[in-house]
């Protein structure tokens, strides 16, 4: 009479064992799309703001070099890479040209690299280089 019931428990733990494993393998698809969803924003506002720092220390000190540095400063106190800085003198009116990289860790769409043809694509979505122009 034991084996029968021993048999059924069995099952019962493979069973719970697998609606476990599905559930983290979800958890772990929805927690990539919302490190990839947040890392697309904040590097789309981190650019923006830097450009408005640059804006903002150049129309105080009327210099370049410290437009520059405060878009470094903006972009590093949010974790990005400040990749270029330009300014731009249009009809009088300077115009600040700022790109920012960010970069997020995954769980497992960064093993989507290892398939063919993904590999920029991957590596475009989860560093994120996001330019934007300020005037």
């Amino acid at each position: 009479m034991q084996t029968p019931r021993r048999r059924r428990q069995e099952g019962l733990i493979r069973e719970a064992l697998y609606v476990f494993l599905a559930i983290a393998v979800v958890m772990a698809v929805l927690l990539d799309g919302v490190a990839i969803f947040t890392v697309q924003k904040g590097a789309r506002e981190n650019a923006s703001d830097a450009g408005s720092e640059a804006r903002q220390a150049y129309t105080e000190t009327s210099s370049v070099d410290a437009a520059r540095e405060a878009a470094a400063r903006q972009a590093e106190a949010k974790d990005a890479d400040l990749v270029a800085f330009s300014v731009a003198t249009v009809s009088g009116t300077e115009t600040f040209t700022v790109t920012v990289q960010h970069h997020t860790d995954t769980y497992l769409f960064k093993y989507l690299k290892y398939l063919p043809g993904l590999d920029d694509w991957v590596d475009e979505v989860q560093n994120p280089t996001i330019t934007r122009t300020t005037e």
